[in-house]
């Protein structure tokens, strides 16, 4: 009981101790701050023990504002980040739909290029919209139709060359049969004019990108690298189209005949745009050039043109001279032949 009273003695006299120190600094403090101590050694005693405090207080408030900051700019800098990464996502999506729009205008292009180079032909515009999945045909989807012109057994191109036929067409779309389908079958020749040689490219369920030239005979006159074209035999495909290139050259079954496998001159992977020939025509003869002239002998091919339309006209006239000449003489001779009669 005793050292329990001790010891609350002892705690009552350590805190008395330190309200007595506390009141002693807060009143040095206080007065030193209104200038009341003049003496050196009170300032300096005041000084020695409040710059303790003053240290810890600057420390503590120094670090509590650069926690603050940092934590204001953490977040502004993660709003920041946020508002670049929505902003870098709608830049990525309009970047695409640039490029899908630059592509598009492309193939566009290209397309109107080909109507304006083959005016023989009445094309149709037209985008693929949909494949075929069975695994063994390869048809198309185009959202063309009968209001449009589009009518079966049309044929089907793009600048590059053959994609197949109408083989069904509908009111705003229609199937088109690719021309490396197996049940296809189209009229070909060799487009070499020392060759000439004609032949039915058919599809090859085997290798179903590679369409095959076959009924070639043995001894015909087919290389490889020959383009093929269309030969304008059936009524489907007009003459000159481009369908590829042979490749390979191989034996039939029967010995007797040979077949060329062609590399396809329109990729069918990427085929997105296409044009619907409604109508055709023979397309116009070029222009007739003149020939190579001898070395020290040339001529100006308009010049030497206009001498002979010349010598042509001066031709004309003499055989004019010549039948008023004749028709005076008859006349004369049945004039003469009539008084006579009389």
């Amino acid at each position: 009981m005793s050292n329990k009273l001790r010891k609350e003695k002892q705690t009552v006299k350590k805190i008395v101790a330190l309200i007595f120190v506390f009141i002693s600094v807060f009143c040095c403090v206080f007065f030193a701050a209104r200038g009341k101590f003049n003496a050196r050694a009170t300032d300096s005693v005041a000084m020695m023990i409040v710059a303790p405090f003053q240290r810890a207080f600057s420390w503590v408030g120094s670090q509590l504002t650069f926690v603050t900051n940092s934590v204001k700019e953490i977040s502004h800098l993660h709003e920041q980040n946020k508002l670049l990464r929505e902003e870098v996502e709608i830049l990525r999506a309009q970047n695409l739909t640039a490029s899908e729009y630059a592509s598009e205008n492309q193939r566009l292009r290209n397309l109107l290029g080909y109507k304006q180079t083959a005016i023989q032909f009445d094309l149709v515009a037209a985008s693929v919209i949909g494949r075929e999945s069975a695994s063994w045909s390869s048809v198309i989807v185009i959202n063309r139709g009968t209001l449009d012109g589009v009518a079966n057994n049309m044929a089907v191109v793009t600048e590059m060359g053959l994609v197949g036929h109408i083989m069904e067409a509908g009111v705003n779309s229609s199937k088109v049969q690719l021309l490396i389908d197996p049940r296809s079958s189209v009229g070909t020749l060799i487009q070499r004019p020392e060759s000439r040689v004609a032949g039915i490219v058919e599809g090859d369920i085997k290798n179903p990108n590679r369409p095959r030239m076959v009924n070639i005979p043995k001894d015909s006159d087919v290389k490889v690298d020959d383009m093929v074209v269309t030969s304008g035999f059936g009524g489907v495909y007009p003459k000159g189209i481009v369908v590829g290139k042979i490749i390979d050259i191989r034996n039939e079954e029967g010995g007797l005949l040979e077949y060329g496998v062609i590399d396809t001159s329109v990729d069918f992977q990427k085929l997105e745009d296409v044009a619907v020939i409604v109508a055709s025509r023979e397309a116009p003869p070029e222009p007739l050039q003149p020939p190579p002239q001898t070395p020290g002998t040339e001529t100006d091919p308009y010049e030497t043109a206009e001498k002979l339309q010349h010598a042509q006209r001066q031709i004309q006239d003499a055989q004019q001279q010549v039948q008023d000449a004749q028709q005076q003489q008859l006349q004369q001779a049945g004039y003469v032949a009539e008084g006579a009669t009389q």
